[in-house]
Parts: structure tokens; sequence; C-alpha cells
């Protein structure tokens, strides 16, 4: 991933009849708890926290059709559950942190929501949730402008700009750029 800028998946607007906020999962026996990074990046701290649960994964993931879920996993765990998760409209990203990313890359190459595979979460997966989670809160944003809901699309708006000032020298300028357009119409 060096020196590439990050992007954000392809525009997907968000209808606010059927659509119930985001969700964050993790399937990893090994993780225990989340660093704050994760935490800051999806502006929660309540995430669904699955262990090495791969039937209470897929089981949530299908559940939840009114969320927009995005699911950090392992890769072993992940070689069993993508494939079962991938097309569900509400799966939106999935980032696998494994040990052996050319081994994983393998499988992964087929499902178009893997945003990431990589052994480090600090340099390569956390940006990329950071990037991810703005490009929601931009359509999410611009679902409320629709709605006539200004105030609530700033605030959308304002936590999109705020994970992308975090990784700025990593994003594609565009995406700043396209922000600060939308905070400038709000005015």
């Amino acid at each position: 991933m060096a020196n590439a800028l990050l992007t954000p998946p392809p525009n997907q607007p968000i209808d606010l009849t059927k659509f119930n906020g985001c969700k964050f999962v993790t399937l990893d026996p090994f993780i225990i708890e989340l660093g704050s990074a994760y935490d800051q990046v999806s502006g929660t701290y309540l995430w669904e926290m699955c262990k090495d649960r791969e039937d209470r994964c897929i089981n949530f993931c299908k559940e939840n059709s009114t969320k927009r879920i995005f699911l950090v996993t392992c890769g072993s765990l992940g070689r069993n559950v993508v494939p079962q998760i991938h097309d569900l409209p509400q799966v939106y990203a999935i980032y696998v942190h494994c040990s052996d990313v050319p081994g994983h890359m393998k499988w992964t190459n087929q499902y178009s929501k893997v945003r990431v595979v990589c052994n480090n979460d600090d340099q390569d997966l956390i940006p990329q949730l950071a990037v991810d989670v703005v490009q929601t809160n931009i359509e999410w944003g611009d679902a409320l402008m629709s709605n006539g809901e200004r105030d609530k699309a700033v605030t959308k708006y304002e936590k999109a700009m705020g994970n992308l000032n975090k990784f700025h020298d990593k994003v594609d300028p565009n995406m700043i750029t396209k922000v600060q357009e939308k905070l400038s119409k709000c005015k």
C-alpha cells in the first residue's frame, strides 16, 4: 500500500427511510479490546466483538439489514465468513488483518468489499477504515441535506472532516476538497 493515496468505496447513496446508522464488528479471537484509534475513527467504542464465533458474526450481519456494517476480521476466519456475507447489501467494507498477507490476498481478490489485507493496522487498516467512515458520513450528510436537515448534515460533514484531518497525508486531496465544499454550502 506504500505511498498510494487512500480512496473511498464507490458512492452508495443512503436512503434515510431504510438506514439506521453504522455498526462496527470484529471477528478475531486475539482481539480482546480494540485500541482507542479504532474508536476514534469509527466514532464509537461499542463494537460487536464476535471473537472467533463465525456463526455469531454471520448472524449479526444478516440480522442488521438497516445498518451499514464495517467488519474487521483475521484472515483465517475471514476466509470462511466473507463468502457468506459479502453480497449482503448492509456489509459495506471488510478489513483483513493477518500475518500472511500474500496468502490471504489470493482469496480476498475476488471480493470487492475487502478494502485492505494487511499486518499493520496502524499504518494500513485504520487509515482505510477512516476514509471509508468519511465516505459514509458524506453520504449520510448528503441524505440529510436532501431531507432538509441542514444542522444534522453539518454534523456528519464535520465528522468526515475530522477523520480526513487525522490522515490528510494519506488521503486523496479531492476528498478533503469535497467535504470543504459541502461545509461551505451549509453556511
